[in-house]
């Protein structure tokens, strides 16, 4: 189980980097029943929408893109662990 630990985790890590500089920005108002305005990605820290009003960070969209890289995880880590070379419990040879 190890190893599906450790692979699930380094992909969580990295998609959530990845997705960190590749946000959904709208410049919906907060709480507005409106549609959202999608005005497209940039990095979190990013001031690409800055002249935009009301520009500001998807939170829904960017929670449902954050869920998308864990499951694919998790995916990935129990291909890792399911697909490796030795079968049966994760041992130390000697």
């Amino acid at each position: 189980m190890q190893t599906f630990y450790r692979v699930t985790l380094i992909v969580l890590l990295l998609g959530w980097a990845v997705l960190a500089c590749f946000v959904p920005w709208t410049s919906t108002p907060v709480g507005s029943p409106d549609a959202h305005n999608s005005l497209g990605y940039a990095a979190l820290w990013s001031h690409q929408f800055a002249s935009t009003p009301g520009a500001r960070v998807d939170f829904g969209a960017l929670l449902m893109l954050a869920g998308v890289v864990a499951f694919f995880a998790i995916v990935i880590g129990a291909s890792a662990y399911f697909f490796r070379n030795k079968r049966g419990p994760e041992r130390e040879d000697v």
